[in-house]
């Protein structure tokens, strides 16, 4: 098997072997033309033609279609000469003169005359009739004039021979520039070459430099190459016999030294290789303008160059002006000294500013050019830094940053600039960032400049959940700054609180903390937002106060086009105050702004605070696809504690168990380290919290309860008693209420009560009196349900709604009032549906299909009328064929409680089993098949 056919030139050679078939029938002569770029492969195309020429009887010239100046019909001589030996010893006098030996200079010859032309065309001639002939002319593009008018001569008198001619030529974009006969060229068939394809470079790698390529670094190969088999070649030489990674292969294509590029650059001029050092400098989409500037060209000089350069299959044929493939552009940039490569990056940035093309393309000179000193160079470099950060691209923002910091930079300037940098690095390698920041923090000087490090670097101790490491940071910083930097000290206690008041921590704040601080509050404005977002923070946490809490927040979001760290603690409180809509608009105008960068922890915070909006609507489902991308970006911070990542995570645990995924809500919680016991840390609370409603869903009452107490217990140890903040003792007043313990829920609801009422908002008021209610019994208890109801109707909270409305409608069945209890079951399903939670409408399913017939119908036996509601519920169920454990599932009960109460109701209709309830009850309405 051939080297053709094992590298994707099948096909190729079977077009080889037609023209070879048709020129050994003696039609004329047969030609084919083999196109491409240079080192595709055209020379190693044309040598498998000779082959099998040979292999067929032909007899093969093969040459190189170059000629040396001064020596016209060199290369008719060489084909010639190849195919009569004769023709090696010319006689003295005739025009067949021997080519000169290889090194030697080629003497200058005179013209050739028509008489000398004919005798060469009737030389191949004459050997075409004895036998086939096969000429090869490699590199066609350049025969010398004579050397084609031999060429056109030939191929009009081999009309009836057995002649096959091949040529190899340019690109076929340069076919109508071709030199040789247009009759030649019409009538031959025409392949035209292009590189590898991406699945076929491994096999190539594998089987010219034993080297084992991947899909990934295979495709980064063909990438870098355009699958050019020369070009793959060079790429993979110094990597024989290794299986060479991403990084090295890039490494190697910017190397200086690369076997075989001479192939590309030998015999440049230096205006040619000058422009084709401007383009690789400026990169791909340079401007002729732009290029010819920084080579020192005139355009109309530039111009020839570049298409002497397309010839040359260096650049692309076209414009903008690019390299054909990157590894020729590394191959050119990587020979320039480093030097005078600095020069070109620094001049390319000066042309590039003076003609307005944008800071981002002047940073990427002045980051490749290195540290210049030069003042205009800071302002690109930042502009660009935003922007990249902007459009996610982090790397190559974070890049521009640390170019910064190579300048001579004020301390001010510096600072800003490490702080950005520090943000940059959190998200992906946050212990780097807390030694930057740290190291930058202990080495300044300016009181400001260390009160910025120290504030960035507590922001981001407090996301990595080390709050106590935050705190001795800024205690550490105010202590070394002194009395004597009182607006410096005053910022370091102000994030202090902030960080303090974020969650549980050790230390418990005074309640005159932020009095304290107002009343030395410095005039800057971001100082005051700052402090509006302290004491928003601080009334919610109160829970005295709404409408405060809310005008505190708004002061810290307002008036500032970066609200930044701030935007959490306000957004949160707004939407703890239920104005959602106001909340989603913070978060909006955040991303608007591009505020919130993809990829960095600002983004994450808006993306949960607008997940914390959408489940605060009940929207679960919407909720759902909101988290669920952040969460799987997120799980590996979460397993490391990362504060907004848990919090993510839980608040997904959370809605999934609300949606019905417990299974996957308890799955999540396991997989990030969430499911055993956890620290005292700012998100334990949002966790436990989270925690207990998926055990909760999960049908484990025990552990909800238990997680429950201690999210209530943290609460109270940072005195925190507001239910926006956890509903705690809500949520356990109705888990103990499904127990029976009535006293000690009725205790917890009354307690929580008191302080939503001092809270004020229709959610938790209307929470509250819900638990309240099912602490009674009676009438009582369905008027406070209806109560509850009502209260949450005013509330943007709809599923706490519908979750009251259903116990309202077994309430009302319970009394025997089952019209109003349909109706409530009715609305309970469609709030319970558009929410997305699927364990409420199988709850609420299951109820409506328990209404039992005789409470409203005059077909009851009277021995009924001694039943419980609950006795009716599963005596229903029982006589609809329903078995005892899937009773238990439809009421959300145990086993043994349908068992209990099925005995009871035996007892008292004077039967042993089921078997005997058709006898002693109508078939019931609306159970088995799911009526009301």
């Amino acid at each position: 098997m051939t080297s053709v056919d094992r590298i994707g030139h099948a096909r190729e050679r079977a077009r080889l072997l037609a023209v070879i078939d048709r020129a050994r029938g003696g039609r004329g002569p047969a030609s084919i033309v083999i196109r491409g770029e240079r080192g595709i492969g055209k020379s190693a195309l044309l040598g498998e033609f000779a082959s099998l020429a040979a292999d067929a009887g032909f007899r093969v010239s093969a040459v190189s279609a170059g000629t040396q100046p001064g020596d016209p019909l060199g290369a008719a001589l060489r084909v010639v000469s190849r195919l009569d030996a004769r023709c090696a010893e010319p006689a003295e006098g005739t025009a067949l003169h021997r080519p000169a030996p290889a090194g030697e200079p080629v003497p200058h010859r005179a013209a050739p005359s028509e008489e000398v032309l004919r005798e060469l065309v009737e030389t191949v001639c004459r050997q075409a009739r004895r036998t086939p002939v096969a000429i090869c002319l490699d590199d066609a593009g350049h025969l010398d004039p004579w050397s084609l008018h031999w060429l056109s001569g030939l191929y009009s008198a081999a009309s009836d021979l057995p002649l096959a001619i091949a040529l190899t030529g340019g690109d076929i974009a340069a076919a109508d520039q071709d030199p040789w006969p247009p009759a030649l060229a019409a009538a031959a068939e025409h392949i035209a070459l292009s590189g590898l394809e991406p699945e076929e470079v491994g096999a190539f790698a594998a089987a010219y430099r034993d080297v084992p390529l991947d899909a990934p670094t295979a495709q980064l190969c063909h990438e870098l190459t355009g699958g050019n088999p020369a070009l793959l070649l060079s790429l993979l030489a110094c990597h024989t016999g290794t299986a060479p990674t991403a990084d090295a292969l890039r490494d190697t294509a910017a190397s200086a030294v690369l076997p075989g590029a001479d192939r590309w650059l030998a015999g440049l001029g230096g205006a040619a290789l000058g422009l084709a050092r401007a383009v690789a400098v400026l990169g791909p989409q340079a401007e002729i303008t732009q290029c010819a500037e920084l080579a020192g060209l005139s355009v109309r000089e530039a111009l020839p160059l570049v298409d002497e350069l397309v010839a040359r299959s260096l650049f692309a044929n076209r414009t903008p002006l690019s390299f054909r493939h990157p590894l020729l552009a590394g191959m050119v940039i990587s020979r320039v000294p480093a030097g005078t490569r600095a020069a070109l990056h620094l001049t390319a940035a000066g042309i590039l500013r003076d003609g307005h093309f944008g800071a981002t393309h002047v940073a990427r000179q002045l980051v490749a050019a290195g540290p210049l000193g030069l003042a205009w160079t800071v302002r690109p470099l930042r502009i660009a830094a935003n922007q990249l950060e902007r459009e996610g691209r982090h790397e190559e923002a974070a890049g521009h940053l640390r170019g910064m910091l190579r300048e001579r930079l004020r301390p001010r300037v510096r600072s800003s600039v490490q702080c950005q940098l520090a943000a940059l690095d959190g998200f992906a390698a946050p212990d780097s960032a807390v030694r930057r920041l740290d190291a930058a923090r202990r080495e300044a000087d300016d009181p400001r400049c260390a009160t910025d490090y120290a504030v960035a670097l507590g922001t981001l101790l407090a996301e990595c959940g080390r709050p106590e490491d935050a705190v001795a940071v800024l205690d550490d910083t105010a202590e070394r700054l002194g009395p004597q930097a009182a607006a410096q000290r005053w910022r370091l206690r102000l994030r202090k609180a902030l960080l303090c008041l974020g969650g549980p921590v050790p230390s418990v704040l005074p309640a005159d903390l932020p009095d304290s601080l107002a009343a030395q509050a410095p005039s800057d404005d971001e100082a005051r937002r700052e402090l509006s977002a302290l004491r928003a923070v601080h009334a919610l946490r109160d829970g005295t106060d709404r409408d405060a809490a809310v005008g505190h927040a708004r002061g810290a979001l307002t008036g500032s086009e970066d609200p930044g760290r701030l935007l959490w603690h306000g957004c949160e409180v707004l939407i703890r105050a239920d104005e959602l809509a106001e909340a989603w608009s913070y978060c909006s105008r955040a991303r608007l702004l591009d505020q919130s960068r993809p990829g960095t922890w600002g983004d994450v915070g808006v993306g949960l605070l607008r997940a914390l909006v959408l489940y605060a609507r009940g929207s679960l489902t919407a909720a759902d696809a909101a988290l669920t991308p952040l969460a799987d970006l997120l799980r590996p911070a979460a397993e490391a504690a990362r504060l907004p990542a848990t919090l993510t995570v839980a608040a997904l645990a959370e809605v999934r168990a609300q949606t019905g995924a417990t299974d996957a809500a308890l799955a999540l919680l396991a997989d990030c380290g969430l499911d055993g016991e956890l620290p005292a840390r700012q998100d334990t609370v949002a966790v436990l919290g989270a925690r207990a409603a998926v055990w909760e869903q999960a049908g484990d009452t025990a552990r909800a309860l238990e997680d429950l107490y201690a999210a209530g217990r943290l609460l109270a140890d940072s005195r925190v008693r507001n239910p926006a903040v956890l509903p705690w003792r809500s949520r356990a007043a109705r888990l103990l209420a499904s127990l029976g313990d009535l006293t000690e829920a009725s205790g917890l609801a009354a307690a929580e009560w008191e302080d939503a009422r001092r809270w004020g908002t229709p959610r938790a008021v209307g929470t509250a009196q819900h638990a309240l209610a099912l602490t009674e019994t009676g009438g009582r208890r369905l008027r406070r349900l209806a109560t509850a109801v009502e209260t949450l109707a005013h509330s943007p909270a709809r599923l706490e709604l519908a979750y009251a409305r259903r116990d309202l409608g077994a309430a009302l069945s319970e009394a025997g009032r089952a019209d109003a209890a349909r109706t409530e079951f009715r609305a309970a399903l469609s709030l319970a549906k558009s929410c997305g939670a699927q364990p409420l409408v199988r709850r609420v399913l299951a109820d409506r299909e328990c209404l039992w017939p005789v409470v409203d119908d005059d077909r009851g036996s009277p021995a009924l009328s001694g039943l419980t509601p609950q006795e009716q519920r599963i005596l229903g169920l029982a006589r609809a064929g329903h078995t005892n454990k899937a009773i238990a599932g439809k009421l959300f009960v145990t086993v043994r409680t349908v068992e209990f109460h099925l005995s009871g109701a035996y007892r008292k209709l004077g039967i042993s089993g089921r078997d005997q309830l058709a006898d002693v009850i109508p078939a019931p309405l609306g159970t088995g098949g799911g009526r009301a």
